[in-house]
């Protein structure tokens, strides 16, 4: 990791982008019942340091007329139960987990301790690890409507859809920060390899108080 953070110091500014509020849109990732209070009982680590960042985000953004966008992960399962809409996603995951991210189910809501305002927010689709690989492409088709192309993001898991999301977003041209209080991962490994990966490669990476401070020098 030691090598990995001179790298980054050697190859890159700190920060490439200039927070402008009058680009920026907060997307937030798969904050659902599925994956913050799941069946099984296992809760990713820090979670609810998360959910405190990525509220603070939504405030913030609510008060400063940045627009909100919430990513639901929704499978649509057939009656018959042996076919779905989300490719090779099942291989990966048992079926009660496929299931519970499916047609728009109670777990696929968004989690009620979330600062969500249904009066002013946007929702948004995905049945792929990445929103921008989704069909429909919902969450691409919302920010040309916003002309939005600044994107800061939150939410988890950091390593899967999160990064998977940031990956396409900087190759599709849009400016990433990655809130690195606002994400988090099954384990501190897999959350540092995004955290560095993206620092790398795909965008720039600030904490939730950088972030709003970034953005309230920016607004107009």
């Amino acid at each position: 990791m030691l090598f990995m953070t001179t790298f980054a110091q050697q190859y890159r500014p700190e920060n490439h982008f200039v927070l402008d509020a009058p680009k920026a849109s907060l997307v937030i990732i798969d904050m659902q019942n599925f994956s913050c209070a799941p069946e099984n009982g296992e809760v990713l680590p820090h979670l609810n340091q998360v959910i405190t960042q990525i509220n603070k985000l939504a405030d913030f953004s609510h008060q400063i007329g940045i627009p909100v966008i919430w990513v639901r992960h929704n499978i649509n399962i057939t009656t018959d139960q042996d076919s779905t809409d989300a490719g090779l996603y099942p291989v990966f995951h048992n079926m009660t987990q496929v299931k519970s991210a499916s047609n728009r189910s109670n777990g696929t809501e968004i989690y009620p301790l979330m600062h969500f305002d249904p009066a002013s927010d946007y929702v948004v689709y995905k049945n792929r690890y990445s929103a921008f690989r989704s069909n429909p492409p919902e969450l691409r088709k919302k920010l040309e409507s916003l002309n939005r192309t600044q994107l800061i993001v939150t939410g988890i898991a950091a390593n899967v859809c999160v990064e998977s999301t940031l990956r396409d977003a900087m190759q599709l041209d849009y400016e990433v920060v990655l809130v690195s209080d606002g994400v988090t991962a099954i384990n501190e490994t897999l959350l540092e390899s995004t955290l560095m990966n993206t620092r790398l490669f795909f965008g720039d990476v600030r904490i939730t108080k950088e972030v709003m401070e970034a953005l309230s020098q920016n607004i107009t």
